[in-house]
């Protein structure tokens, strides 16, 4: 890979620096912290509970709902977050986060970032799958302080699994309706020298027709649009004694995944190669004092290849296996201090580089680095200790255009009858993507070097609170606004004055616990306007709602879920703005377990429950010698879904 050489320099240089950066760099545990955990992996609930809201889905949850996809296992799931696939599983998603853009949202795997910075909105889920996934995190509202660009509506980090103190493992097979078949295992064990784990799976799809015959054009082959995903890697934890640990991750991932076009297509095929590596030091140097250091690289490649084809049937070769993708890495150094009245200061630098190229839409491959520095206070507050505030600010350098700076500022505290108040206030930034400063295909705007982050205030604000025991519910609010918006300007993408402003509310309800019988219900509302329009900005629903019932047992359970996607619309060049939406799916899943211990696991899935035929996304298609006409992208139809799972 292109940067591989960098990154093992990289890595090979970061064993012997530690003893001498242990001299200058501290961090402590807080009282939610277990004893022996590393303050990256507690961040996520340690944020929320100095203000920030915070949804985690566990493995639990993903193995009983049988969900084999990460698109999948966030649709449905969590209030606030809007997820749809662009056709089906293994595919890019169309997600907004309390009204977001696509490009506001950050993704992490195991605090990696894997957001494909060449177009901000192209999402990073279809090759990622769900048999390693521990939990995932969802941070909602501005998370740029410890997290950097992008993170203007939020940040979703997929923690992947650790190694077991005892040896085991687990063996799963898959069969779905929709042409799937899925096979995955992972061992885990221990020797002398730390513990181990490495894993593999491989996932088919046939898919579906995402198109309606009818709405094709005689230049598009009539046909499925599928994916195969392989996946491998393996982490090492090493125990170094007196709370040093050394931790490894590396992860494969190979995919080929039909790229669905609906004219003028005989095939596409995105042909992908990634990598995710990373090393990480935790010391605890004692009990007010600690850090951690950690490199990582990320590499994303794909030969992209497609076969046009004319009306009589004539194919011919549009791209042969052209090049595109991007290389990311970079250290983070983190710290935490606890004085002797037991406030908490919070410190680090984040360096970061990043590389691309696009040999389809030709971007230039010039690469881009940015250093950062950040800090976060926790006061102790003697007169109310209960108070949980939280301060920081963050500074930006990059190589191209001015520095830049943010702060946040964040709040929890209890009320009386058991509520909680929730509120965070703070701005936020996205750096331009790589085709913004470098694309030079003279089919598109030209790229300017000279572009300033994206700009954005957020605010947050929940309050929680209980019905008797068996009775949870929350209501929130969200408002933000990003300025100095990345648009087209004579010919050239450039800074504007235009402003996009997004607002809206939650609700949440749960009824029951986790054992025996649980509703959970929740809806959210967005409005989100750019640049004065009073019309919503392209592809974001007014609002969304969930519910979903469940019972579980001591060795099964079943779930059935209903999602409403209210109304959505985008623009078109000739037929105008478009609305779609307004549909409710519903899916459901069964699952029992047998054997000693619960070692055997039987799961049926059920998707989309009524085949209902609805449109995710709506383009235009005009024909060579007729008038433009409206075209659907369609959703997933029924799809049942069987799994057997084994652990030892």
């Amino acid at each position: 890979m292109k940067q591989s050489g960098v990154v093992l320099a990289l890595l090979s240089l970061l064993l012997p620096s530690m003893t001498a950066i242990a001299a200058d760099h501290h961090m402590t545990l807080d009282e939610l912290v277990v004893p022996g955990s590393a303050l990256e992996e507690t961040l996520p609930s340690e944020l929320s509970d100095y203000g920030a809201e915070l949804e985690v889905i566990d493995s639990e949850e993903l193995d009983r709902t049988g969900v084999s996809d990460i698109g999948q296992a966030l649709r449905g799931n969590v209030p606030g977050l809007y997820l749809d696939p662009k056709t089906g599983r293994g595919d890019y998603v169309d997600v907004h986060l309390q009204g977001s853009r696509g490009q506001d949202v950050l993704w992490l795997v195991d605090g990696v970032r894997i957001n494909n910075r060449l177009f901000g909105s192209t999402s990073p889920l279809d090759s990622i799958s769900t048999h390693m996934v521990e939990r995932i995190e969802i941070l909602k509202g501005g998370q740029g302080l410890f997290y950097g660009t992008q993170a203007v509506a939020g940040v979703v980090n997929i923690v992947l699994r650790k190694p077991e103190k005892d040896s085991g493992g687990n063996i799963t097979g898959a069969l779905g309706s929709l042409g799937d078949r899925r096979l995955a295992g992972h061992v885990s064990n221990r020797n002398e020298y730390g513990r181990w784990l490495v894993f593999g799976e491989h996932d088919h799809s046939d898919g579906y027709r995402p198109y309606r015959d009818s709405e094709l054009l005689e230049s598009a082959r009539r046909q499925k649009r599928g994916f195969t995903r392989s996946s491998y890697g393996g982490r090492y934890l090493l125990d170094a004694g007196e709370g040093k640990s050394l931790k490894a991750l590396v992860v494969r991932n190979d995919v080929e995944a039909d790229f669905a076009r609906g004219n003028s297509n005989f095939k596409a095929v995105n042909d992908r190669d990634e990598n995710i590596v990373s090393l990480k030091w935790d010391h605890q140097v004692n009990e007010r004092n600690g850090y951690f250091i950690k490199a990582y690289w990320h590499d994303w490649w794909t030969d992209y290849t497609r076969l046009g084809m004319d009306r009589d049937g004539t194919v011919n070769l549009i791209n042969d296996r052209a090049e595109w993708g991007f290389d990311d890495y970079g250290v983070n150094l983190t710290g935490r201090h606890t004085t002797d009245g037991g406030s908490q200061l919070l410190g680090g630098v984040d360096y970061q580089r990043y590389q691309g190229e696009d040999y389809s839409l030709r971007i230039d491959g010039k690469t881009e680095a940015v250093t950062a520095g950040f800090v976060q206070y926790r006061p102790h507050l003697s007169f109310s200790p209960s108070t949980h505030l939280a301060l920081g600010a963050r500074y930006n350098h990059s190589n191209f255009a001015d520095d830049h700076s943010i702060w946040n500022i964040s709040l929890k505290q209890p009320l009386p009858k058991d509520l909680h108040l929730k509120a965070s206030v703070g701005t936020n930034f996205r750096l331009p993507s790589a085709f913004e400063m470098f694309v030079i295909d003279e089919d598109f705007p030209a790229g300017n070097e000279n572009l300033e982050p994206e700009e954005s205030i957020n605010s947050n604000v929940s309050l929680t609170g209980h019905i008797g025991n068996p009775v949870t519910w929350q209501l929130g609010g969200f408002y933000r606004e990003i300025d100095n918006l990345i648009k087209v300007a004579d010919g050239q993408y450039a800074n504007s004055n235009q402003t996009v402003r997004v607002h809206g509310a939650e609700a949440a309800l749960s009824l029951g616990d986790d054992r025996g019988w649980q509703l959970d219900l929740d809806a959210t509302w967005a409005d989100a306007r750019e640049g004065g329009s009073d019309e919503q900005i392209a592809d974001i629903p007014e609002w969304h709602a969930n519910a979903t019932l469940s019972w579980q047992g001591d060795n099964q359970g079943w779930e059935l879920n209903a999602r409403h996607t209210g109304d959505a619309a985008t623009s078109t060049a000739d037929i105008g703005r478009q609305s779609y939406g307004d549909y409710t799916l519903l899916s459901a899943s069964a699952w029992r377990e047998f054997g000693v211990d619960g070692a055997n696991r039987v799961t049926l899935r059920l998707e989309n429950l009524r085949d209902q035929q609805y449109a995710n996304g709506v383009a235009q298609v005009t024909p060579p010698d007729g008038e433009p006409y409206r075209q659907d992208t369609l959703g997933p139809p029924r799809n049942v879904q069987l799994e057997y799972s084994r652990s030892f």
